[in-house]
């Protein structure tokens, strides 16, 4: 293994773990501070439209860089910014910084990817995400258990500061990455056949389908979980934790499910999957079963990520891997943030999860009934 790909391995599991405990934090931060739940959907609408728009844009401007430096300079800001999201109670304020937030961890996101890739083989890319993906969920885990621990017990703006403080520390590795040129492709002259255009569609829609299902409701796990059953946020991280764990035991025996089933059928069987199990915690109030099947959801929507992420970019021209990726990031984050934000005007009280949980039940549907249309035409085609 390089000496580049463990550091950048370093960053995910520091990174991870502030992101995770930074974030099961914010939302019932925002709450104790008197923060409404249109206002506070409001924040997360932004910070996810940032992400979607104004990240692809940073992206694009500064895509003939060097990668390193994008890198540390997007982890950098993203670090400043938690911190003055964790002290600053005006609402515009926190809109405007939500926004930034959002730009720049989508620029650092998009780059780490291509950092990551280009010091990888295309016939080891399956196992480093896999390893990489599999690390983020470790890092994700303690995240959730010692964010939601610390919160309860040390008090909410201290977890906020040491996970902005541990997102620094992590910034400051990536000084020690090799060099990693720029490349100013975007889209330009689609020279692309027709297989390539066809798993570009896939890439596009199933970012949408599944951005919006998910946001309608990921994004306020701990809050959906604190109003239909008074969970503490210790009991929310444990949840979260149980889930990510699954999920990362889950992505390392991926590898030996593709080879035999193929990525393309995993795929199939983990996205139908899931259907079912939406509709179940739709109407399940019982907090073990619906804790339960929530996890079994997380952990087979979750699981096969780094294969659908190396099943897309192991069949369009490396020169577009990174403009392929912000692209998927724009739709993916948009959807996101137009479901984020009618989670405020749909939840106004827990009866509401029930409506709020069957809309999310159709995309996922949708995006289901789109992997297996993909399957069907192009399964002998891609690698």
């Amino acid at each position: 293994m390089s000496r580049s790909r463990r550091i950048l391995y370093a960053f995910t599991l520091l990174s991870g773990f502030a992101a995770q405990a930074y974030g099961i934090t914010f939302n019932l931060h925002m709450r104790k501070r008197h923060f409404t739940n249109e206002q506070i959907s409001a924040i997360v609408s932004a910070n996810l439209w940032g992400s979607a728009i104004f990240g692809l844009v940073l992206a694009l401007i500064l895509s003939k860089c060097d990668r390193r430096k994008l890198l540390l300079f997007s982890s950098l800001t993203v670090g400043v910014i938690m911190v003055l999201r964790a002290i600053v109670y005006n609402f515009p304020a926190q809109i405007f910084l939500a926004l930034v937030s959002g730009a720049i961890s989508s620029l650092s996101g998009i780059v780490f990817t291509t950092v990551l890739l280009g010091g990888t083989g295309i016939k080891e890319r399956y196992s480093v995400f896999g390893s990489q993906f599999s690390l983020s969920m470790l890092a994700n885990v303690l995240g959730n258990v010692l964010g939601g621990t610390m919160a309860d017990r040390l008090g909410y703006t201290f977890t906020l500061l040491l996970a902005a403080g541990l997102q620094l520390v992590a910034a400051s590795l990536v000084s020690k990455v090799q060099h990693v040129g720029g490349d100013s492709q975007f889209l330009r002259r689609l020279s692309l056949d027709a297989v390539q255009k066809r798993v570009l569609s896939y890439y596009v829609l199933s970012n949408v389908l599944v951005g919006f299902g998910a946001g309608l409701f990921l994004n306020f796990s701990n809050l959906m979980f604190h109003d239909l059953f008074g969970f503490s946020l210790t009991y929310v991280g444990l949840i979260m934790a149980l889930a990510q764990l699954m999920t990362a035991a889950g992505s390392l025996s991926s590898g030996f499910l593709q080879k035999r089933f193929g990525a393309l059928r995993m795929l199939l069987i983990c996205y139908t999957s899931v259907v079912p199990l939406m509709l179940s915690i739709s109407f399940i109030r019982d907090p073990v079963t619906f804790s339960i099947l929530y996890v079994v959801r997380f952990m087979l929507m979750n699981m096969v990520n780094p294969s659908f992420t190396v099943l897309v970019f192991n069949n369009l021209p490396d020169s577009m891997i990174m403009s392929a990726n912000g692209l998927g990031n724009l739709l993916n984050n948009s959807s996101r943030a137009f479901a984020a934000y009618l989670y405020g005007w749909i939840v106004e009280g827990p009866a509401d999860y029930t409506k709020l949980l069957l809309i999310s039940s159709l995309f996922y549907a949708l995006n289901a009934l789109l992997t297996w249309w993909f399957k069907s035409r192009l399964e002998k085609l891609v690698s």
